[in-house]
């Protein structure tokens, strides 16, 4: 079995739930009482949750929860341990932002610092004074706390930046606009999101951009890859489309054959989408250089979240390379490396290797 790193997730921890609690915890979707809609049915019905539903039962039993709550309550790191074990999952790439640090995850991680954590503290500065302050954590970050890269969820704000431009961050710093996650500013984040792509080439480390689809507080019709176009026409770092910008995905493979500093990873249609990864990963290998394609997951809050993922995936790229070996794009040997190569090796070759 081919190794796994997965690429894209976020912490997450394993403790004992309901059924009804465990199907909305691997849901990004609104929570009861959130909406007067019926939430819970609606995820139910989600193709992912039947599939994870069907794997827990063919693992655990018709009361798998039971046999869960079990586990986790004996020993929730061993039991987080089995699942990635099974899974072929040999590292983490950790975005911190969403969710927080409960117990330890027994495998390597590598940590993302998510830049708008700190964004809502700049506000409170001068505007000379929030840009230093701005670089130097990113620095420390880096060099004294051991973390892999930058990730932005911009995105989620006020959308990707298609320039930069420091008389609208010092005008946009100075306005009062609030929208709900604090001071909108959209000239100074824009511009904050061009420091970090230089501060991450200087430092040789990647930068993730979340693009296409999220939850429910994405901007989606600015949240399209080819928005960035100019941004990373001549960059010389490395930035990473997280999601490969689905459903903008294409926008996403061929900009990655187009620009060095492209790269890309499949994670949320792996797993939430069960027959959409498959589409995505064909999709995007039509022209997208093999060396530019990760596995990702976007697991949270619960561990079978990557489980399942590594399910999908693995049945996935191996029809995806058995066509491409078909139709005389890959020979046998080829066909393993790039399996390798998506799985785990661009990883390794961006984030660092993983010391197992």
């Amino acid at each position: 079995m081919i190794p796994l790193i997965d690429e894209h997730a976020h912490w997450f921890h394993a403790s004992p739930m309901s059924e009804k609690e465990f199907m909305m915890a691997s849901a990004e979707s609104w929570k009861e009482n959130e909406v007067k809609k019926d939430v819970t049915e609606m995820n139910r019905w989600r193709p992912f949750y039947l599939y994870l539903r069907k794997l827990m039962v063919k693992k655990f039993g018709g009361n798998f929860i039971d046999e869960r709550n079990r586990m986790i309550k004996d020993d929730p790191v061993k039991y987080v341990g089995e699942l990635l074990s099974e899974a072929g999952i040999k590292g983490i790439v950790i975005d911190e932002g969403f969710g927080r640090k409960v117990h330890e995850i027994p495998i390597p991680v590598k940590r993302l610092f998510r830049i708008e954590n700190i964004i809502g503290d700049l506000f409170s500065m001068s505007f000379d004074r929030a840009l230093e302050t701005f670089k130097e954590t990113l620095r420390r970050k880096v060099k004294k706390e051991d973390y892999a890269g930058f990730k932005s969820i911009i995105a989620y704000r006020t959308g990707l930046p298609s320039s930069c431009d420091e008389g609208s961050a010092l005008r946009d710093f100075h306005s009062g606009e609030h929208e709900w996650y604090g001071r909108r500013a959209k000239g100074f984040r824009d511009f904050l999101f061009c420091v970090t792509m230089e501060e991450a080439s200087h430092m040789n480390v990647p930068f993730q951009v979340h693009t296409g689809a999220g939850d429910r507080d994405i901007k989606l019709n600015q949240s399209m890859p080819s928005i960035l176009t100019d941004m990373v026409r001549t960059y010389e770092g490395t930035i990473v489309f997280v999601h490969a910008g689905y459903p903008f995905h294409r926008e996403t493979a061929w900009m990655s054959y187009l620009f060095p500093s492209v790269y890309l990873d499949v994670s949320q249609v792996f797993p939430f989408a069960p027959l959409g990864g498959y589409h995505v990963l064909s999709e995007v290998l039509e022209v997208a250089p093999f060396t530019k394609v990760m596995y990702g997951s976007d697991a949270f809050e619960i561990p079978e979240i990557a489980w399942a993922s590594a399910s999908l995936f693995r049945s996935a790229i191996s029809k995806v390379t058995e066509e491409l070996e078909e139709i005389g794009v890959l020979s046998s040997t080829e066909r393993k490396e790039v399996e390798e190569m998506i799985s785990f090796k661009n990883a390794e070759r961006i984030y660092g290797r993983f010391n197992t």
